[in-house]
């Protein structure tokens, strides 16, 4: 049997919520461990939920995520007893998370329910690693500038700045939509940009996905009553038209893609023409072996969620464990809000920030809201960075690697990057 949490739209928390939560429930565009964190508790169980193996968040009807439970914790609310999981989220390929994603379960008026996995609790996690991984996926997105160009501008004067920025090595974010595609992508998928219409068709860039699909106002002015299919994308290359991977030669070598001319945005090719897309994509960029996805040369962006929460995590711990051996009062609030942790001593309180890379950390990637938090509370937010992380054969982080620096978060006193928000500290703010 797993146990499944039934969320409801994402809502906001007042602000003393004593999990240090900001919201709760779904949203298409958090990670699954976002989810998790924000969602594992407050509830109210029974004492059966200590023979269940396995927990899972539901939307809509279905499974969305899938974690392997450790635990549990009391919590309880106003007198209440509640409690909170822990417990390790599953990821694609494993053959747990396969078999429940996507799993149609029951919607009650209770939102705690139970469904049987008895097959899935036979298998040791020995059995489980055995099993093939699942491959990431390839995704072409299209774009005709004569169908869509904002303003009648964004394809002369705001596409030309993003190229610019990523080939300045920014990381640049954002949206794209998938067409009727509404499934099947996965953070950490391949993306390639098709640009299509009249004059210079062709592939003009490539990313990687860091959301699954989901719904939002339609695109098209148009429509503005309707909804369309996005997902996020990290990009890591674009081109101006004029120095795409042409049509012609799509057609002529990857005759598997047909006339590669989709009817609409979010076409997953063939796994072999995929497969030659990305090695045709990496001779037109002249490189000699197709490459991953490029991490930004500032914060060194990780696609792989387990790596990047490992380094994560380990800044967050040296940046709560210096304040408090100074004396400071920590609790980590990292999900679901614009900062990681607060600390309050002698009547004051500090919001700390923590970036770890596995870079040599000149720069790190800070959010629109972190960036915004800084600037409303000055001289009262600090940002710790965790540099040069190496990772162990096993995926954890090396303890005896990495530099841990103490900064006063201005972001208006380094150098701020806005377009990329890439945050450069200014020597002279540091504090360790």
């Amino acid at each position: 049997m797993a146990v499944n949490f039934q969320l409801s739209r994402a809502r906001e928390l007042p602000a003393d919520d004593p999990l240090g939560r900001a919201w709760v429930g779904w949203r298409e565009t958090s990670t699954d461990d976002e989810l998790w964190e924000l969602n594992r508790g407050r509830w109210a169980l029974a004492d059966r939920v200590d023979n269940e193996r396995f927990a899972t968040l539901s939307f809509d009807g279905l499974v969305q995520v899938v974690a392997e439970i450790s635990g549990r914790h009391r919590c309880d609310d106003d007198g209440r007893v509640k409690w909170r999981l822990s417990g390790t989220v599953l990821r694609p390929g494993d053959p747990v998370h396969d078999a429940l994603k996507g799993r149609t379960v029951p919607r009650h008026r209770n939102p705690v329910g139970y469904f049987d996995t008895s097959d899935l609790d036979a298998l040791s996690a020995a059995k489980r690693a055995g099993f093939v991984r699942r491959k990431p996926v390839t995704m072409v997105v299209t774009w005709n500038p004569e169908k869509w160009n904002p303003d009648g501008t964004w394809a002369d004067q705001t596409y030309p700045q993003e190229v610019r920025a990523v080939a300045g090595g920014g990381l640049l974010r954002g949206q794209w939509a998938t067409g009727g595609r509404t499934g099947g992508i996965e953070p950490g998928d391949r993306v390639f940009f098709l640009r299509q219409g009249r004059v210079s068709r062709g592939v003009i860039g490539s990313g990687t996905t860091t959301s699954r699909i989901f719904s939002d106002g339609h695109w098209d002015d148009d429509r503005a009553d309707g909804i369309a299919n996005y997902v996020l994308i990290d990009w890591d290359t674009l081109l101006l038209p004029e120095d795409g991977l042409p049509h012609e030669a799509l057609v002529d070598r990857i005759p598997e893609g047909g006339m590669w001319r989709p009817q609409a945005s979010g076409w997953v090719p063939p796994p072999a023409a995929a497969a030659k897309l990305e090695a045709l994509w990496a001779e037109h960029l002249g490189l000699a072996t197709p490459s991953p996805p490029r991490t930004t040369p500032r914060q060194g962006w990780q696609m792989d969620p387990a790596r990047r929460k490992e380094v994560e995590d380990a800044a967050q711990r040296l940046l709560m464990e210096h304040f408090r051996k100074d004396g400071w009062t920590v609790q980590d609030v990292r999900f679901g809000n614009p900062y990681d942790a607060v600390a309050t001593k002698d009547g004051r309180m500090l919001w700390l920030e923590a970036k770890g890379t596995e870079t040599s950390g000149a720069s790190i990637i800070v959010t629109r809201n972190e960036v915004a938090w800084a600037r409303a509370h000055p001289g009262d937010c600090v940002l710790g960075i965790l540099s040069d992380v190496t990772l162990l054969p096993n995926g954890e982080v090396d303890a005896s690697s990495g530099t841990f620096r103490v900064f006063t978060w201005d972001p208006d006193a380094g150098a701020l990057a806005p377009r990329a928000y890439d945050f450069t500290p200014r020597t002279g703010d540091r504090l360790d």
